[in-house]
């Protein structure tokens, strides 16, 4: 799979990060994080990149090649679909890293900071519907597959092996709950990489 390209377009919030780093590590590809976000250049092969689904929409055209993103989609050879089911725990998420700006932090969210931004969050689990709903709608996503189905139930993990032909996965650890960047209180955190 050098020469591959590998798509995945997330809602923000679902663990695409590290779903992105498991499948360039699994497959020994380079790894492309939020391009269009990012300023980086997702045109060549031997990679995988991560959308999120809020830069499809912004994005009517890829600013490296120049080709609508429906077509920018059709250009890689494997395309996967993230989504969070869970809207309440992903808008608490998404409201949390908003008002911090931070991203890619470990964090805790106290009872107190819950009750202080309840009206933010039931607002923004309409947000994360729409974003759902939206990467739902994506020509040319070939699997799609949860958060919760990778990281909790872990019933997606078989699908995506089998999808991108990986038969001996070495680094299924990477998709271990305990590297969530929520802090539950029920795992002890590891770092990321």
């Amino acid at each position: 799979m050098k020469g591959n390209r590998i798509l995945i377009v997330a809602m923000g919030r679902s663990g695409g990060y590290g779903l992105g780093n498991w499948i360039s590590r699994e497959l020994g590809l380079k790894f492309i994080h939020e391009p269009m976000i990012n300023l980086l250049d997702d045109s060549g092969k031997g990679i995988v990149t991560k959308y999120l689904i809020t830069e499809l929409e912004a994005y009517k055209r890829n600013p490296w090649n120049g080709t609508d993103m429906e077509s920018n989609i059709k250009g890689y050879d494997k395309r996967i679909g993230l989504i969070r089911e869970g809207d309440r725990e992903c808008a608490e998420s998404q409201c949390w890293a908003e008002g911090n700006n931070k991203w890619r932090n470990y964090y805790s969210i106290s009872q107190e900071w819950l009750k202080e931004n309840e009206s933010y969050i039931t607002e923004m689990e309409g947000w994360v519907r729409n974003k759902r709903e939206s990467l739902l709608n994506v020509k040319g996503l070939d699997l799609i597959v949860s958060y919760e189905g990778i990281y909790h139930r872990r019933n997606d993990i078989p699908k995506l092996l089998e999808y991108l032909k990986i038969k001996e996965p070495k680094y299924l650890h990477l998709l271990d709950t305990s590297l969530r960047l929520r802090d539950t209180g029920l795992k002890p955190k590891k770092q990321l990489i």
